[in-house]
């Protein structure tokens, strides 16, 4: 009797944990849609749409973490959503949530990197925040690109410089880092000098990289020679 009661209990759990499952699959499909309807309609400069849409997807992915509390991915959605609308500490509480389950998550490591910056923690706070993501991720220097690119929106350009020379001795083979690096001291810096310097090694390692050869030009240097040709 108890060995049929266990069988009976133990299937009707795991047919519950699977309804669960597809119940949060379902509402993750749901906000994944709303998601791009709300992309799509800031391009088109509709924000009253865009903020409808968000909050749709947010309502869903929440409805997700409910079925699913254990899914890595549906606390990283949840934070995603909220940090696009502005509601820091909730996105943050979603990355944690992301990264206990999945330390290696590059994205929710980013996302919670850039929210830190954003609610103006203290620098203790975003130390350790970036120190843990660049042990774990495989692509530290973007780590730093993101720490950088935080600071710029918060005002704080006064800490980029420092920021980007991590980034780029970090990746120093890494064209995007060092065409990012090189793009951020021209625009956000004004600093030509180390742009140029970036955006040329950037070219030297990838002749391809998106904007490159475009952006010397546009501080008028040549283009260097490339090893090998």
């Amino acid at each position: 009797m108890k060995t049929y009661l266990f069988i009976l209990l133990l299937t009707a759990g795991l047919f519950l944990s699977g309804c669960n499952i597809y119940n949060a699959d379902q509402a993750t499909k749901r906000g994944k849609v709303a998601f791009d309807a709300a992309k799509e309609a800031k391009s088109y400069g509709d924000h009253q749409a865009a903020e409808n849409n968000y909050r749709k997807a947010q309502v869903e992915f929440q409805e997700a973490v409910n079925q699913d509390p254990r899914g890595t991915d549906r606390h990283y959605n949840l934070g995603l959503v909220s940090q696009t609308l502005g509601e820091y500490d909730l996105a943050i509480r979603e990355y944690n949530q992301a990264l206990e389950r999945f330390p290696g998550h590059g994205e929710a490591h980013k996302g919670r990197i850039e929210c830190l910056v954003l609610i103006n923690a203290s620098q203790q706070r975003i130390d350790a925040a970036v120190a843990q993501a660049v042990r774990i991720v495989p692509q530290p220097g973007r780590i730093y690109l993101t720490l950088a690119a935080a600071y710029f929106r918060a005002g704080r350009t006064s800490q980029m410089p420092a920021v980007l020379a991590k980034a780029v001795r970090a990746a120093p083979s890494d064209s995007y880092v060092q065409a990012t690096a090189g793009r951020f001291y021209h625009r956000a810096l004004g600093d030509f000098k180390s742009a140029s310097k970036h955006l040329k090694i950037a070219y030297q390692l990838n002749p391809q990289e998106p904007g490159v050869a475009y952006q010397l030009g546009v501080l008028g240097q040549r283009l260097p020679p490339i090893a090998g040709r």
